[in-house]
């Protein structure tokens, strides 16, 4: 019964491995987006204070002093050039290692709320890339070999008894 469970629990292991390389590309989709979005609105202040021969760093620096209007104003962009600069990291990050590890520094470094936006769209899909078999067998393995390892814990006290 226990092996059963375990191949079992291990299919269901590697159904869900199989599917992380998919959901990492619609991730790195939304976030590129994000991106896209975020780098019209920064080039837009960047040009906007050059104007006025500032650069972004000037500006910035200024907006920490700004009072009333103006500190509204510099609290929208703050957030905007900081989200832009944290969000551009994180994508070149993704985009600069490989369709195998990629997965599993998204599993460290992702972004909740892309996440959630992500998860509202996300279709499971039969994988068809050798880095999606190769994460289908990884959550086989792993999710088998965890489930036996616990299997033979539980049975341990039973075992011993009926060995007597």
């Amino acid at each position: 019964m226990g092996k059963f469970l375990a191949l079992v629990i291990g299919i269901a292991g590697g159904l869900l491995g199989s599917q992380a390389p998919g959901f990492t590309l619609q991730y790195m989709q939304d976030l590129s987006g994000r991106v896209a979005q975020l780098k019209d609105l920064v080039e837009e202040f960047d040009a906007g204070i050059a104007r006025y021969g500032y650069t972004r760093d000037q500006a910035l620096r200024e907006c920490t002093d700004a009072d009333g209007l103006l500190d509204a104003l510099c609290d929208g962009y703050e957030v905007t050039v900081r989200d832009y600069l944290d969000l551009s990291t994180h994508l070149e990050e993704l985009r600069a290692t490989s369709d195998y590890e990629r997965p599993i520094l998204l599993a460290r470094t992702y972004r909740e709320n892309i996440v959630d936006s992500v998860m509202e769209e996300f279709k499971p899909a039969v994988p068809t890339t050798a880095d999606g078999a190769a994460y289908a067998g990884g959550g086989l393995a792993g999710f088998w070999a965890i489930f036996s390892g616990i299997w033979a814990l539980i049975t341990a006290p039973f075992r011993r008894r009926a060995e007597a």
